[in-house]
C-alpha cells in the first residue's frame, strides 16, 4: 500500500506543479513574455552578421595601412590659352614591331598573341603616341578595380602638330608651341586601364611604372607594371607593408587612401633570385 499512496503523492505534486506553471505563464507581464520570445531572434542575427563580414571583407579586399589622415585640400581652378578650332579625328602612327628591345625587359610582349589582346584603336589616338606596335599590344591582367589592362609598345611620344587653319588668331609663341609640339623618340610603354599613362622602356627597366586613380572617396586602385625577373612586389605605407604577386610584368591592388596620396612612401622589388631591390624614388 505505502508504494501505491507514494505514487499517488508523486502525481499529485507533478499535477500542482503543472497547474502553478501555467498561472504563471498566464499572469506574467505580456512585455516580459515578448521580451523571452526575442531573444532568440536577436542572437541569430547577431550571429549572422559575424558571418557576413568575413564575405565582404573577402570580395573588396581594401587594405587600409597605418597612415596619417590626409591633410584638408583646397580647389584650385586653372585656365590655360583655348583655340576655337576642331583638329578632327587624330590618326594613330602605326609603326614596325618592336622587337627583342621591348621583350627583354617585359616578357609579356613575347607571348603570342589571343582574342583577349584586342585593343580598340580609338583610345591610341588620344595620347599622340608615335609609331605604335598594334600587334605588340598586350592584355596583362584585370585591375583591381575590375579594369581590363593593356601593354601598349611604342616608338614615341608626343602631340601631333596642329593643322594650320587652327593656328591662325593665335598669337606668336601658342603658334610656334602648335605647330611644332614636343616629341620624344624612344622606346616608349604606356600602359591603359580606364585611364592611361607612358613612360621610356629605359625607366621602366629601371623603376617601373605605376600609377593610383579612384572615384570613390578613401579608396583607391594601385596597378602597375614591373621588368622581367621580378616575382612579386613589397609596398610600403607609413608603418604597414604587404606583398603583392606579380604576374605577367603585371600587379594591382585596391588600398584606402585617397588616389592623390596613393603612391607608395617604399617600392620594393622582390626578385627570383630571392634579392630585394629598393626601387623607390
Amino acid at each position: 500500500m505505502s508504494r501505491f499512496f507514494d505514487a499517488l503523492e508523486e502525481r499529485l505534486r507533478s499535477s500542482a506543479a503543472e497547474q502553478h506553471a501555467d498561472v504563471v505563464e498566464q499572469t506574467a507581464p505580456p512585455a516580459r513574455r515578448r521580451r523571452i520570445r526575442r531573444r532568440p531572434l536577436v542572437a541569430v542575427a547577431v550571429a549572422a552578421g559575424a558571418l557576413a563580414v568575413p564575405a565582404v571583407a573577402a570580395v573588396t579586399d581594401v587594405w587600409r595601412p597605418d597612415v596619417k589622415p590626409a591633410p584638408p585640400m583646397r580647389t584650385t581652378v586653372t585656365s590655360g590659352p583655348s583655340a576655337s578650332c576642331d583638329v578632327g579625328p587624330r590618326r594613330l602612327d602605326v609603326g614596325p614591331p618592336v622587337g627583342a628591345a621591348f621583350t627583354s625587359v617585359l616578357g609579356v610582349l613575347a607571348r603570342p598573341r589571343s582574342a583577349a589582346d584586342a585593343f580598340d584603336r580609338r583610345y591610341l589616338r588620344g595620347p599622340g603616341l608615335l609609331g605604335v606596335d598594334v600587334q605588340g599590344i598586350r592584355f596583362v591582367g584585370t585591375a583591381a578595380d575590375g579594369k581590363r589592362t593593356f601593354i601598349v609598345p611604342a616608338r614615341g611620344f608626343g602631340q601631333q602638330p596642329w593643322p594650320a587653319r587652327c593656328l591662325r588668331g593665335l598669337d606668336g609663341r601658342q603658334r610656334r608651341r602648335l605647330a611644332h609640339p614636343p616629341q620624344r623618340r624612344e622606346p616608349t610603354v604606356c600602359m591603359f586601364s580606364g585611364g592611361g599613362g607612358c613612360s621610356s622602356l629605359a625607366d621602366v627597366r629601371t623603376h617601373g611604372m605605376f600609377g593610383s586613380s579612384g572615384v570613390v572617396r578613401g579608396r583607391a586602385t594601385v596597378a602597375g607594371i614591373v621588368p622581367n625577373g621580378v616575382r612579386a612586389v613589397r609596398i610600403t605605407y607609413g608603418r604597414s607593408t604587404r606583398d603583392f604577386r606579380v604576374r605577367e610584368n603585371f600587379f594591382s591592388f585596391l588600398v584606402g587612401i585617397e588616389a592623390e596620396r596613393a603612391l607608395p612612401d617604399r617600392f620594393e622589388w622582390l626578385m627570383d633570385d630571392g634579392s630585394v631591390r629598393d626601387v623607390t624614388r
